[in-house]
Order: C-alpha cells, then structure tokens, then sequence
C-alpha cells in the first residue's frame, strides 16, 4: 500500500509576457507523483491503518492476503489456545505382545 503525499515545493509563478504574440508558457502536473512522494507502508502499519479505518480483522486479512493469526499478532490481539488432555502413553511392550493361551493345570 502506497500513501502519496502532496507536494507542497510547487509554487505557480505567472510569467508577464512582453508582446501580446508570444504565448506565455504553460506548467504541466506530471500525472504519476514522484518516488520520494510516496510511502512504502510496512505491513503491521498497513493493519493498523486498516484497523483505524475500521475495517474487521477478517477484511483487513483478505485486503492484504495474509492469515487472521497474523493481523492478531499485528494489533497485540492473543488468542488463548486450548489444552489438549493429556494422553496416557502406553508401553510399546504391551501393544505388541501377542495373546497366549491360558495354562492348565
């Protein structure tokens, strides 16, 4: 996202002409800015931006095509994530010891 600023170096001179036959010289605004008038916005001020501009987290993801999580961690938002239950491990030993038949006496 680019943010153009405004020039403010341009000043608009009138040039008296002499002779009523020679026409005065006429200023041309270039239709593109400059380089150095624009600004190269990091992506976190880009979601700030966005988010001041009142744009929901989901939007300002889709706008600049990056994942919720990441416009979350942008604006400090943590998401509080949960605990899987604890599995019990079993014994490997266990698992793969093939059944016996019973001993009779």
């Amino acid at each position: 996202m680019a943010i153009s600023i405004p020039s403010s170096l341009a000043a608009s001179s009138s040039i008296a002409s002499t002779s009523p036959s020679t026409p005065a010289p006429t200023q041309t605004t270039p239709s593109v800015p400059a380089a150095a008038d624009t600004v190269k916005l990091s992506q976190d001020a880009q979601v700030h931006l966005l988010k001041q501009q009142g744009q929901s987290l989901s939007q300002i993801a889709s706008n600049l095509s990056i994942p919720i999580a990441t416009v979350d961690g942008y604006l400090g938002i943590t998401v509080p994530t949960t605990q899987q239950p604890a599995q019990v491990q079993s014994n490997s030993a266990e698992t793969t010891a093939t059944p016996t038949a019973p001993v009779q006496s």
